[in-house]
């Protein structure tokens, strides 16, 4: 039997490992290596590159818990800061959002709450709505990330800005500036 011929196999993807493992990711990428490696990151992603990051083993098991067939899924991210307000999009505010970013969501899965997580259901893809909010002067900005699932069968870590000003708290709650 070919590929083309074989029937598809479904295999369910838990969005609390795949976010707990990339925000892991994101942090040996962004914090553990040395500033250059990590600026050169940057670099790529705000010229719309899509980084491989690796890879993930999805596994189907038995009743027995015995894995059954597996299937391995390249793992990416991208980042969109079209919505980035102010003039101080760098590195320090970069990582200034994703580390206030990353530290919500592991309070959030520390603590086994609700990541409030907000899914596509004509892509598979789901926004999880726990916000970086960095103050830059007097402007807010705000990350959050995507798990989406990619064009050729591998999984999406879209970091992105968002318009802050949908976030009336913003406009009252002092936060600590950041950059």
């Amino acid at each position: 039997m070919t590929d083309e011929q074989s029937p598809k196999k479904k295999f369910n993807l838990n969005l609390v490992q795949v976010l707990d493992l990339g925000c892991g990711i994101l942090h040996q990428a962004f914090f553990k290596q040395k500033p250059d490696a990590a600026k050169a990151l940057l670099k790529d992603l705000k010229a719309k590159k899509r980084i491989p990051l690796g890879s993930l083993t999805l596994s189907n098991k038995d009743a027995e818990g015995e894995v059954q067939d597996s299937l391995e899924v390249p793992l990416a991210v991208e980042l969109d800061y079209s919505e980035f307000k102010g003039g101080g999009f760098s590195f320090p505010a970069f990582q200034a959002a994703l580390q206030a970013m990353l530290n919500q969501v592991a309070q959030t899965l520390k603590a086994k709450k609700d990541l409030n997580l907000l899914t596509n259901q004509k892509t598979g893809g789901a926004l999880v709505h726990q916000p970086g909010v960095i103050k830059i002067g007097e402007q807010h900005n705000v990350m959050v990330i995507a798990i989406e699932p990619g064009g050729k069968e591998d999984i999406v870590l879209r970091l992105m800005f968002v318009d802050p000003d949908q976030y009336e708290s913003l406009r009252d709650t002092p936060v600590e500036d950041k950059a």
